[in-house]
């Protein structure tokens, strides 16, 4: 138990389930209804009783700021604060640029780089041109290898057959449609593979040539087809970041000559301007949270700190994960993404806030031999702030959520005194299960659509007598009730249960071939014996990519129908509440945008009883 103190036993509700619960004070706040705090701890009053936190509140500036998970958990305890600024693209790159994997395209992109930064001004920055010139010579020879690789695969001739068989079976606005993907034109081999996924797209409903379609599949499937065409792609994800990295060289180059702060930011809102509408977790800040367009950035790398100097008491960040993490791609330093820790950590030296918080995924450790964190940990003492050289290891489910998700956290701080007074953050018992946090929680033997659910279940319909459910005397039977939901329905657990399960839509459940593809622990890439695949106590760590169905059998899944083999059960994915309520966000927190985007955030967020925890600590510093 935190702390060593009991509040004594009692029933909370959690949803509409009825927990019995024998905790500490600060773990009932997270129990109620809509699973957040409603109380305070004595020091967080203490410091909005006495304005320990200053007029106005706690200042706090994020930058990757998401969906707020630090000004969620501020609210959660209750610390009057102001956002003074916050900044995240939303994943809007207006630099990208989109190449095509065949070998002319990536020659003409590489070609043309080289003359771009044979151009470029950075600031008369020799040893930045010297990095940049580095970075194409890695990308040309990667390519170079690869093109040799791919001229000499085993299975070009079939290809090459399979590819011009199906070609004469299209027609001429298919054949068409088919070479637009390769700019018109077959020149070599790498257009050959380029049609190959996409002849397979087009043909895919055509039972006539379903031959075709199966040969195509085949070399899709084959191992070394699949290297070389992962490999091509990856060079022009290089060479798009390195676009990347250009354009914004160039921006910083132009806006550093403007002095006036107001002036600067409206050139680079100009920029992004016709994108405003694609930045969701834009929209979904300001539709929870109150703060002035003025101070939200668009972009960290363009964002001037030095205006914010002395007016920010707590900076939070985590600059995107996908670089480091075991389920990315594992670039570091090497991709655009992973440079963005420079970004944060210039900010804070501009800023010089009293406390900084920084998050990341644990896989940041033992990046690159470890050579990573020893790179950060370096970069984070030239600032001459006082932090934890040895990152908190923090998981949610030590913290009141039943997610299984450790990320690693620095806490830096600008005095020495509040370093050596600081505390790690207290872990306490888990109480719950991931089925507290459901929407629904019903088991079924037999289902009926989503439509046929409702009106089975519609009271006036049950007053009509048009259905019954368990009826101890059957209603009288129609000729075409099967197809109009009139009649007999039997289930095994009761009305109120089926009821709530109808207000689950049909979307958030699997299709017979994705639930075959979880239950099956042949394929289960992360399967270990004994362990479950449904249904579980603590979750899985929730990713960005979530949304994306070809990630099923790493995700989290509900079922229903305990009493049936799994395999005839039904399974459904967890709802985006659900998701948000497992990163500890409550109910009232408003969801403004479509399902995509929101597993996207949720995944991406910071889990807000971990920051909790952190600043039930840094409090106490007041």
């Amino acid at each position: 138990m935190r702390g060593g103190k009991r509040a004594g036993a009692g029933r909370k509700s959690v949803g509409n389930k009825q927990v019995k619960v024998v905790i500490d004070e600060r773990t009932i706040e997270m129990l109620n209804d809509e699973f957040c705090g409603k109380s305070q701890s004595e020091k967080v009053r203490n410091c909005i009783k006495y304005g320990l936190c200053n007029k106005k509140g706690l200042r706090v500036a994020t930058v990757f700021s998401g969906i707020g998970a630090i000004e969620h958990a501020l609210s959660r305890m209750k610390i009057n604060h102001e956002i003074i600024f916050a900044s995240d693209n939303g994943g809007v790159n207006i630099f990208e640029k989109k190449i095509n994997y065949n070998f002319r395209s990536i020659e003409i992109e590489i070609g043309l780089l080289k003359d771009i930064i044979s151009d470029i001004l950075t600031y008369n920055n020799d040893e930045y041109l010297l990095v940049l010139n580095s970075r194409i010579q890695a990308i040309e020879n990667k390519y170079g290898n690869m093109k040799l690789e791919s001229e000499k695969l085993h299975i070009n001739n079939i290809i090459i057959e399979k590819v011009n068989q199906t070609f004469l079976e299209l027609d001429e606005k298919l054949r068409n449609k088919a070479l637009k993907s390769i700019d018109g034109e077959i020149v070599d081999i790498s257009d050959y593979f380029i049609l190959v996924m996409e002849l397979r797209k087009l043909i895919k409903s055509r039972q006539d040539l379903l031959n075709l379609k199966e040969e195509l599949d085949k070399i899709q499937k084959d191992k070394s087809f699949r290297v070389i065409v992962r490999n091509l792609k990856e060079v022009t994800k290089l060479l798009s970041q390195l676009h990347e990295t250009i354009g914004t060289i160039e921006v910083t180059n132009h806006i550093v000559n403007i002095d006036n702060p107001r002036e600067k930011k409206k050139y680079v809102d100009d920029l992004y301007k016709k994108y405003n509408k694609s930045n969701h977790v834009k929209k979904m800040y300001f539709d929870n949270y109150d703060i002035d367009e003025e101070h939200f950035h668009w972009n960290v790398c363009f964002l001037d700190g030095k205006e914010y100097k002395g007016k920010i008491d707590l900076y939070v960040g985590g600059s995107p994960c996908q670089s480091f993490s075991i389920v990315g791609k594992r670039g570091g330093f090497k991709d655009t993404r992973g440079t963005l820790f420079y970004e944060y950590v210039r900010i804070l030296k501009e800023v010089e806030p009293r406390f900084f918080i920084y998050e990341n995924v644990k896989g940041v450790m033992n990046h690159d031999g470890g050579k990573t964190w020893d790179t950060m940990k370096n970069t984070f003492e030239e600032t001459g702030y006082f932090f934890n050289e040895k990152p908190y290891i923090l998981n949610s489910k030590d913290f009141g959520i039943p997610q299984n998700r450790e990320r690693m956290f620095v806490v830096g701080f600008k005095n020495k005194e509040d370093y050596e007074r600081f505390e790690e953050p207290k872990k306490f018992k888990l109480i719950t299960t991931m089925k507290n946090y459901l929407e629904d929680s019903v088991d079924s033997k037999y289902y009926l659509p989503e439509k046929g659910i409702k009106f089975v279940t519609d009271q006036k319909n049950i007053n009509k007598r048009y259905t019954q459910i368990n009826g101890d005397v059957a209603l009288c039977q129609k000729a075409n009730q099967q197809f109009n939901w009139h009649g007999d329905f039997i289930e095994n657990y009761t009305k109120e249960e089926l009821g709530r399960m109808a207000k689950i839509d049909e979307k958030y459940f699997l299709s017979e071939k994705v639930k075959n593809y979880v239950l099956d622990d042949v394929f289960y890439m992360n399967n270990k014996e004994n362990e479950e695949l449904i249904d579980l106590d603590i979750a899985r760590p929730l990713t960005a990519t979530m949304h994306k169905m070809h990630r099923a059998g790493v995700d989290n899944y509900i079922s229903y129908g305990k009493e049936l083999e799994v395999k005839d059960r039904r399974i459904r994915k967890l709802t985006p509440r659900e998701c948000f309520r497992l990163m500890g966000f409550c109910d009232s927190f408003k969801l403004s945008v479509s399902d995509t985007q929101l597993y996207k955030q949720a995944g991406n967020s910071i889990v807000v009883d971990v920051l909790i925890a952190i600043m039930n600590e840094l409090i106490k510093l007041y």
